[in-house]
């Protein structure tokens, strides 16, 4: 509950997970009071751009439900997320 009580309050906010590498993560209630948490990050490694998307989801009661990873090597992270927003907000 204290992990969910702090996901919950999330906003949008960017911190370095490690030296190369930056994280955004952003947390939406959706209209069937379940929980979202969305967390893009960019990995760069030489000339190599890793845009990774990870959408974890939470019951109405907070059970933790289970998460999806996508990645995608892209030259523009930005493109590859928007696609991938519009596509879990189908």
């Amino acid at each position: 509950m204290a992990m969910l009580t702090s996901v919950a309050s999330a906003k949008t906010g960017a911190t370095a997970a490690k030296e190369n590498a930056s994280v955004k993560t952003t947390t939406q209630r959706l209209a069937n009071n379940t929980l979202r948490v969305i967390e893009e990050s960019k990995e760069t490694d030489g000339k190599f751009v890793r845009c990774n998307f990870k959408v974890k989801f939470y019951s109405c009661d907070g059970a933790y439900l289970g998460s999806y990873t996508y990645s995608s090597y892209e030259s523009n992270c930005g493109n590859f997320f928007a696609a991938m927003h519009d596509w879990v907000n189908g």
